[in-house]
């Protein structure tokens, strides 16, 4: 009987309830939830300034996400051993590439 608390499933599912069971505790000892209205205020430095939406660029995103792909491709054919993997390496490693190069163009802002 006592192997079964061993279990993997059983004892996630045991501190999945304690854990549980202390955020409630925890959250009955903490100071309840009131909306206050400076609370939904720009702040910025000391000063107030007026809210609006900004519009986002993500194209160092597109850069970054690029530059490691191409490498993690790179580390990839690096460490493959000789024979048949590297050429399946390299397939994956020009894959890869025809990826970054589909995010590279379908990601510029197009007017």
């Amino acid at each position: 009987m006592l192997e079964t608390y061993f279990y993997p499933v059983v004892t996630f599912l045991i501190m999945l309830i304690v854990i549980y069971l202390f955020y409630v505790f925890a959250g009955t000892l903490g100071p309840k939830y009131t909306k206050a209205k400076y609370k939904l205020k720009n702040y910025a430095c000391g000063e107030d300034y007026p809210g609006g939406k900004i519009q986002q660029s993500y194209n160092f995103f597109h850069v970054a996400f690029i530059f490691t792909v191409l490498h993690v491709g790179a580390l990839l054919i690096a460490t493959a051993p000789a024979g048949n993997a590297a050429i399946l390496g390299c397939v994956l490693i020009g894959v890869m590439a025809l990826t970054a190069f589909a995010l590279f163009v379908g990601g510029r802002d197009h007017v």
